[in-house]
């Protein structure tokens, strides 16, 4: 290695699961495979005033091709960016689609930016078109729309609220205004009057060398403004061959589309997986129907960040916990047979089957307790369930497991297409992140940094070199993952090299490890560990409000909104009766902790757009907190200013009290119970499992 890149050991994928590198495939080209072979099955549904709108793959080729010759109308050609930002439609898809089709780069983004993120984009891309999902998106694009000159048009889907723009016209700066069905019908219109001749975009199709850029996708930002990486059509359409190979599912299974299109995992599934596969994407009405579009569909194939498993498993244990003695006896007593049956699955006996007793058990219990919950959640039919984005932690790995979900950890970043490892259907070990996909390497560097390298690894990242020579070297992948390599092949994934907490004797803690055993609890919807050079752990907590708030009322605790709820003295004793039980597991345990008076928010920079926390960032905006954990302080006075969707800003004080988990949370009149109930202190440690 020309440049000294010391690679202690390396893993991949078995000799035995050689997949074939495809070479000569775009993936416009692999639709139309696909349109050719199954015109006729159904690729999309879209829930639209109620009703699922189906698209077969033949339609599928007409929109993005209608869509695409319209595009070209507006100057967008070879080597132009499309710069995309909106929901989870089919229209995103087709632009996308339409946009590699001539030659182009789609750059998605996330539908929640602010204005002033969103200008960084644009003049890092410097795209001629935008598509913008609705009047709110537009606004935004048209605020900034001065600072990027190299603007020119803006694709809306949503007619609502547009009437004060006009339609196809160019407004005050310059611009051109139109709607998606405007530029669709001006491609259909170039086909029905020979303008064009049928086939000619086919044939353009065929043309576009696979290593050229596909996608521009996001970083997540975790260390600042989100870099563009660049994803080939060689990237996609390999990974998504590793992936069929590795997990497949009868064409027509069902797969439900409701993260971020601006996340590469679902950018992998929408536009490589679904095509290889034959797969139907089903999309929801609006983000507010999610849960209930998501139950209609009971897709075989679900992928998630590990923010949407803790929710589902806090509002489950939340509301057993608010159920009947009976519901919850039979609750519990299903729970116990699911997780002796997981420890078969991912515990300690997976090298055994369980006993015939136990199999029977675990049946009976599906059908009396865990469909139901199952069929609430949207999972009674899943078959291939991932997570990724992020780890989940093994509380949570056991709990689906028990409920006889077959859930798997994938591992990977935006570099290399959102996936490098998979857990396989026989091999689901909680303590680490999978095997290898095939013709992808992992290697580790001496100091315990995760490193890829293979088909599935991007050329750099768009308009930064320097950014790409530090992270490729030698054909390595530089993830900034600290973790390590099994035996048996499998990665472990520990935390950010970063983030790894090193402890005033010299010992690391994995920060994320403590959390996700926080997050178990339905209390606890974000946590903060810190200890960087100190001599024992803290932590700054966000409260599940729904469930808290629920929790109160039934206590008769009264309460005027969020930031009074997270003080009041019975939810700082029910807070630390949940650290108390978490410090049980840990070798390091929590001292003290403070519940913040506001959610950690993407809006204030604390999150990324996919929910990881910028611990950066928080520990900067937050030091008078970390401070006050530490100096012996009782409470503490912060006043900080907090950013709107729409970029508007106010600051808020508020007054928090640093609680000792070792020393019960005094009432204001003394007491350390509520009389209206039983101490929150005994509850908060009863989870039910």
């Amino acid at each position: 290695m020309s440049s000294g890149l010391s690679v202690d050991a390396v893993v991949s994928s078995p000799e035995d699961e050689h997949v074939p590198i495809v070479s000569d495939r775009a993936l416009p080209e692999v639709l139309i495979d696909h349109a050719n072979e199954h015109p006729d099955d159904v690729a999309l549904r879209w829930k639209r005033y109620g009703v699922w709108e189906e698209y077969t793959w033949e339609e599928y080729y007409e929109r993005v091709e209608a869509f695409a010759l319209g595009l070209e109308e507006y100057d967008f050609g070879e080597g132009d960016v499309l710069f995309t930002i909106g929901y989870n439609r089919p229209h995103q898809l087709w632009a996308w689609l339409a946009a590699q089709s001539l030659g182009g780069m789609a750059a998605p983004n996330y539908e929640d930016m602010l204005p002033e993120d969103i200008k960084k984009q644009l003049q890092l891309l410097e795209p001629r078109v935008v598509y913008a999902e609705d009047q709110e998106m537009v606004d935004k694009v048209l605020l900034v729309a001065e600072d990027v000159p190299s603007l020119e048009t803006i694709v809306y889907r949503d007619e609502k609220g547009m009437f004060r723009y006009e339609n196809g016209e160019k407004d005050t700066h310059g611009l051109t205004v139109v709607s998606y069905e405007d530029v669709e019908a001006r491609g259909r219109e170039r086909l029905e009057t020979g303008e064009v001749a049928e086939g000619t975009l086919h044939e353009r199709i065929t043309e576009i060398d696979p290593e050229s850029p596909a996608v521009l996708t996001p970083t997540s930002g975790t260390t600042g403004m989100p870099k563009r990486v660049q994803l080939s059509h060689f990237n996609f359409v390999n990974l998504a061959n590793a992936a069929i190979e590795m997990d497949p599912l009868p064409e027509e299974s069902d797969y439900f589309s409701y993260l971020p299109m601006a996340w590469v995992g679902e950018q992998m599934i929408l536009m490589a997986a679904a095509f290889v596969g034959g797969w139907t994407a089903n999309f929801p009405e609006q983000p507010e129907t999610e849960q209930e579009d998501l139950r209609e569909i009971g897709p075989e194939i679900l992928f998630s960040s590990p923010n949407g498993y803790e929710a589902w498993v806090a509002d489950v244990k939340a509301k057993i916990e608010n159920t009947t003695r009976l519901k919850r006896f039979v609750y519990e007593t299903a729970m116990s047979v699911g997780r002796r049956y997981a420890a078969y699955v991912i515990g300690e006996n997976n090298d055994s089957d369980p006993p015939v007793w136990l199999r029977l058990a675990h049946w009976l219990a599906h059908w009396v307790a865990y469909r139901p919950i199952l069929d609430k959640i949207g999972l009674k039919r899943a078959r291939n369930v991932y997570t990724g984005g992020g780890p989940l932690g093994e509380d949570h790995f056991e709990y689906f497991h028990a409920l006889g979900v077959p859930l798997k950890q994938i591992w990977g970043q935006s570099e290399v297409c959102g996936f490098v490892t998979m857990h396989r259907d026989d091999d689901v070990d909680v303590e680490t992140v999978g095997e290898v996909f095939p013709n992808v390497e992992v290697g580790i560097t001496p100091g315990g940094e995760l490193l890829v390298r293979g088909p599935v690894v991007t050329s750099g990242y768009y308009g930064m070199p320097e950014k790409t020579e530090e992270a490729i070297e030698d054909g390595w992948l530089h993830t900034d993952d600290f973790g390590g390599l099994t035996e048996d092949g499998h990665v472990k994934v520990f935390d950010r090299m970063d983030d790894v907490i090193e402890m005033a004797d010299g010992s690391a803690i994995a920060p994320i490890s403590v959390e996700t055993k926080l997050k178990f609890n339905p209390y606890v919807k974000e946590a903060m560990v810190v200890g960087d050079g100190r001599q024992e752990l803290t932590a700054v907590l966000n409260i599940r409000f729904d469930n808290v708030a629920e929790w109160a009322d039934q206590r008769d605790i009264q309460y005027t909104g969020y930031r009074d709820l997270t003080q009041k003295e019975p939810v700082l004793e029910l807070m630390r009766g949940v650290v108390a039980e978490t410090n049980e597991e840990l070798g390091d345990p929590i001292q003290r902790f403070l519940v913040l008076f506001k959610e950690f928010d993407a809006d204030d920079g604390e999150l990324t757009r996919t929910g990881k926390l910028r611990r950066e960032v928080v520990m900067d905006r937050y030091d008078e907190l970390v401070e006050a954990l530490y100096d012996g302080s009782e409470e503490v006075d912060m006043e900080i200013t907090i950013t709107y969707q729409d970029g508007r800003e106010s600051d808020e004080r508020g007054r928090m009290r640093v609680v000792d988990v070792d020393e019960p949370v005094a009432e204001a009149d003394g007491e350390a119970e509520s009389e209206s109930g039983p101490g929150p202190a005994a509850e908060a440690g009863t989870e039910v499992q």
